[in-house]
This record gives structure tokens, C-alpha cells and sequence, in this order.
């Protein structure tokens, strides 16, 4: 594999296209990236540097049109990649808490021995009112739903 398709494949990887999100979406969020790293960098290694990054230089990259890579351009697109793994591991353990919660919420409200739901559940929320009908309280309900 060429250096050209490695820093393709390495920018693609961390900045996914897909439904909601198009290539030039995503090419932007990847020179913004790009761009943030940059401008942590010592003066000193911006001097050594050939250029700086730019949306074209990129996109370029993105779309496997660049002749050549640099050696600190593969360095930067690992750091930006690297960067990109941990704030997608951060997401996904905040979305797997948020579902462990829910599904604690909702293992309360499941069937118990006698058939019947216990805790909280879903029934009576298609009709107003607190017993979900419009039936007297006192009138004898179970053969409803059958």
C-alpha cells in the first residue's frame, strides 16, 4: 500500500462518511482537525515544514490525488485519528450508559409470574384518564383485551 493510499484510508477511517454525513462534510471536519493540531505545533516544527494544511491538500489526500506524502503529514493524520478514536469511545460509552439506564427504567415494568405487568408499564397511554378507559372503576373489566 502506497503512503498516498495509507493517509487516504487513515483520514476516511477517522472522519467516516455516511446518511448524514456527505465527503466534502467531512473532508471540512478533517482539515479542521488538521488545522487545530497545527496550530498547537512549536514554531520551530511549523518552520521545518514544507507547507501547512490547507482544504485543498486534503481533499487531495481524501480522494487518493496526492502524489506524495510527507513524512509529518502521516504523524499528523495518526494524531488526528488517535484523537478522533478517543472522543468516539467517549460518545459510546456516554450512549451505553444512557442505555443500561433505560433498560434498568424499564426492566420494572416487565410480565411477573402471574401474568400480569408489574411496575412501570405502558398500558392505558392510548386513552386519557388515569385508568386508561371510560368504564365505570366498578364494573368488571377482565374479559376486555381478549
Amino acid at each position: 500500500m502506497s503512503d498516498a493510499h495509507y493517509a487516504s484510508e487513515l483520514i476516511q477511517d477517522s472522519f467516516p462518511t455516511g446518511a448524514g454525513r456527505k465527503a466534502q462534510a467531512a473532508i471540512g471536519e478533517a482539515f479542521e482537525a488538521l488545522k487545530r493540531l497545527e496550530r498547537a505545533l512549536p514554531a520551530e516544527v511549523l518552520r521545518n515544514r514544507q507547507r501547512s494544511w490547507t482544504e485543498r491538500r486534503v481533499k487531495a489526500i481524501w480522494f487518493c490525488e496526492a502524489r506524495r506524502i510527507d513524512h509529518y503529514e502521516i504523524q499528523d493524520l495518526t494524531a488526528v485519528a488517535v484523537e478522533e478514536a478517543r472522543i468516539e469511545r467517549q460518545r459510546l460509552k456516554a450512549r451505553e450508559l444512557r442505555l443500561e439506564a433505560f433498560l434498568a427504567a424499564h426492566q420494572e415494568g416487565e410480565i411477573g409470574p402471574d401474568g400480569e405487568q408489574e411496575g412501570r408499564g405502558t398500558g392505558g397511554l392510548d386513552l386519557p384518564g388515569n385508568g386508561g378507559t371510560f368504564a365505570a372503576e366498578d364494573e368488571d373489566q377482565t374479559h376486555w383485551g381478549m
